[in-house]
């Protein structure tokens, strides 16, 4: 397993085939990608998860964290997150946020990660911002 920063296309490959196969290449573009990191996961060449980081003073939000269907519960998205967890230390940041999926809080609370009391809707699904503070 490799962990590296990724070439945005296949960023944008991975967000359209994990989190919106109905959609287009445009759909899961955002406004801001070219302000991110894009950060993937390797396993024998092949990418397999990704996630998008954007520094915002001493806090940095992660966007969409997707793996691919056929490669789930082989500990990939965690070893993002893990990935994630130490850079913040090494960084010196102050907290890690996201606007998670309210069917994926379980997966975040597992790395530390609160819930909030911002909750919202978007493109049919129910978020509340997740975040870990160091």
């Amino acid at each position: 397993m490799i962990i590296t920063e990724v070439p945005y296309e296949d960023v944008l490959a991975m967000r359209k085939e994990v989190m919106y196969p109905d959609k287009d290449i445009e759909f899961v573009k955002l406004a801001d990608d070219n302000m991110g990191i894009h950060i993937g996961v390797y396993e024998k060449e092949e990418l397999v998860s990704v996630m998008s980081i954007f520094l915002q003073g001493r806090d940095v939000q992660f966007r969409k964290l997707a793996t691919r269907t056929d490669m789930r519960g082989k500990g990939f998205a965690s070893a993002l997150m893990q990935w994630l967890i130490d850079y913040a230390n090494d960084m010196k940041l102050n907290r890690l946020w996201c606007n998670a999926r309210t069917g994926a809080t379980g997966f975040y609370q597992k790395f530390g990660y609160v819930e909030t009391d911002e909750r919202f809707e978007k493109n049919g699904y129910e978020y509340v911002v997740m975040e870990r503070k160091f």
